[in-house]
């Protein structure tokens, strides 16, 4: 097990104990991590896709714009995941040719969708073109990571070797992991983690169940929260993650041990946040109750593998509903549908686009990220 020295409390007990979610795909601009660690919280950019020359210059421009800490979270790629068995990996294996058999007739079947919104289905990728083991630039993440001595790193979809944390450790990085069972958190440990964001089954956007083919877990935050601080014990730091919108959230995970409460929803609609305007005009729907709303008038949402191959919660819409039976591979099927949530993105298309967002999505407000802070923490904007 590798550990840092010493790892400074503003990274793992931050003096506002509000964490904003690493959220990948646009939401998690430096300007909102910035804004975030500049109100006394902890905000984090979200590397995973993100070409690292880009999340180079992220990490830059937050350190230019405040001098408190912001974390960089990381995706885990399959092959540097090793809580994939090996004999799942391996290239020509009896999975693999299985796996790969299902993406081409999830290809099939999404040539209507492609039809529907006007894309060629030549522009669809073919699907022996798919690659299971892309890496989405992982060498030189964590190459860039140990060069800037990146305070705060953290993984998630699965959990790299102890090398990698010994790595990142003798760089002066403090590392973590999300972790959605109480056996993720202890192994994660035992790889070197500093500190552990708790992932309870309302939050939004994907799952970080460390093996992609396990079905996610549906034990509540609170209760997950319980288990894991018993499995890792009292002074491992914690980050309570799921449908935390208001101070009373904030309260219960705090008194269930958290150290601080990882809130991404809640920040979807700050002026900071680099959410489409197509996402912004659904979350309007949901707190309005118009669309993408439930009886009890909060968002509808649902847990899907349709857009990216891997589980993930987001308003329910119509995509979602007519390809339920989508594999369990990421990042290809995540390759596969760019080109059709890029032509619903252009048509204003909101039944065909991923919306992640979790399950407090009705209740997300539009306002500068450093106000949305105190209203999570339960204090009247000054």
């Amino acid at each position: 097990m590798s550990t840092t020295p010493s790892v400074p409390a503003s990274l793992t007990r931050p003096a506002v104990p509000v964490v904003a979610a690493p959220m990948a795909g646009g939401p998690s601009t430096w300007q909102l991590a910035a804004a975030v660690s500049a109100a006394g919280g902890l905000g984090f950019l979200a590397g995973g896709m993100r070409p690292v020359e880009r999340l180079v210059q992220d990490v830059e421009s937050a350190r230019q714009a405040t001098q408190a800490p912001v974390g960089v979270n990381l995706f885990v790629p399959e092959p540097a995941n090793t809580a994939i068995p090996a004999e799942r990996s391996a290239p020509g294996s009896e999975a693999r040719r299985r796996r790969a058999a299902e993406v081409a007739a999830y290809r099939s079947s999404l040539l209507a969708e492609a039809a529907r919104l006007g894309v060629d289905p030549a522009g669809l990728p073919a699907a022996e073109s798919l690659e299971p083991d892309a890496t989405d630039g992982w060498d030189a993440k964590l190459d860039a990571a140990e060069a800037g001595a990146w305070p705060l790193v953290t993984f998630t979809f699965g959990l790299p070797s102890p090398e990698v944390f010994a790595r990142l450790h003798a760089g002066g990085s403090a590392l973590g992991v999300t972790v959605t069972t109480a056996a993720e958190a202890t192994r994660a440990l035992e790889h070197g983690a500093d500190l552990l964001s708790v992932q309870g089954p309302e939050s939004g956007g994907h799952r970080s169940v460390h093996d992609p083919a396990a079905d996610p877990g549906t034990t509540a935050l609170a209760d997950l929260l319980a288990e894991v601080r018993a499995a890792v014990g009292p002074s491992v730091p914690l980050f309570a993650a799921g449908g935390i919108m208001e101070a009373d959230g904030v309260r219960s995970v705090l008194a269930a041990g958290a150290n601080a409460a990882q809130c991404g929803t809640a920040f979807l609609r700050a002026h900071e946040a680099g959410t489409s305007a197509l996402q912004r005009a659904a979350l309007d729907q949901a707190a309005a109750g118009t669309h993408f709303a439930a009886p009890d008038g909060s968002a509808r949402t649902a847990l899907t593998r349709a857009y990216s191959g891997r589980w993930a919660r987001g308003l329910e819409n119509d995509f979602m509903l007519r390809h339920a039976d989508a594999p369990a591979a990421y990042p290809e099927v995540n390759v596969l549908t760019q080109p059709l949530r890029a032509a619903a993105t252009a048509a204003g298309d909101a039944e065909s686009v991923s919306l992640w967002a979790g399950v407090g999505a009705a209740r997300a407000r539009t306002a500068p990220a450093a106000e949305i802070v105190t209203e999570i923490l339960g204090v009247s904007p000054q």
